[in-house]
């Protein structure tokens, strides 16, 4: 199986899961977005996540604390990068933010069904629902967001002048469990400018974008 083929659950620095046919919120950020410390203790966090799973044995019952002990590390996760001020912040800039933009509108309809997104200075929230292949596996995420982040990096790198790693290499995310779940979470992605202090409504925020009519 390839790297970006579909998984319904891996791992690497956190725990990832992708039942088919749910809608998810991504995050990702900026390289060097985030303090070392701050990484390290996340990190430490999910590993004993991973070594409390696997005292378990009955795969139900694993399924349901990963289930909720990776909503609380995509929480501490977000509410980290908020309060960053490491790194640098490209995606203030307008020409950066539309290269993002466009790189995230991309496989619309075709990889994926495209719900919401807001843009922030150091990173992105992406809401989309995967969709299904030839066979019988759905897009797989990894494979989606690695190539908004490869498109998005090799144009923005070129503007800017830089070579190097543009995107952390690991994304977050976290599936919506019903449909009430995902218009909270669609709502809480449209808010973050607003949360951020950058305007006072959201659809004031050049980069934010929901395909639905809230």
């Amino acid at each position: 199986m390839k790297n970006l083929d579909y998984r319904e659950y891996y791992r690497r620095n956190l725990p990832h899961i992708q039942p088919g046919g749910a809608s998810f919120l991504v995050n990702f950020r900026l390289a060097g977005s985030l303090p070392k410390e701050v990484l390290e203790k996340l990190r430490a966090e999910a590993e004993e996540l991973e070594r409390k799973i696997g005292e378990i044995k009955e795969p139900d019952k694993q399924l349901v604390l990963r289930e909720k002990k990776q909503g609380i590390l995509f929480g501490k996760w977000d509410d980290a990068i908020h309060r960053s001020c490491t790194g640098y912040f490209w995606l203030k800039e307008d020409r950066i933010a539309e290269i993002v933009a466009g790189s995230i509108q991309y496989r619309d309809g075709e990889w994926f069904d495209l719900q919401a997104y807001c843009i922030m200075p150091n990173h992105c929230h992406i809401v989309l629902r995967p969709l299904r292949k030839a066979g019988n596996d759905d897009h797989g995420l990894t494979q989606i967001t690695h190539n908004i982040k490869r498109n998005s990096a090799f144009q923005a790198n070129a503007i800017l002048g830089r070579s190097g790693t543009f995107w952390q290499h690991e994304s977050y995310d976290h599936y919506a469990r019903n449909e009430v779940e995902l218009q909270r979470i669609i709502k809480y992605v449209l808010q973050n400018p607003v949360k951020a202090g950058l305007v006072t409504n959201w659809q004031d925020w050049k980069w934010t974008y929901c395909k639905y009519n809230l």
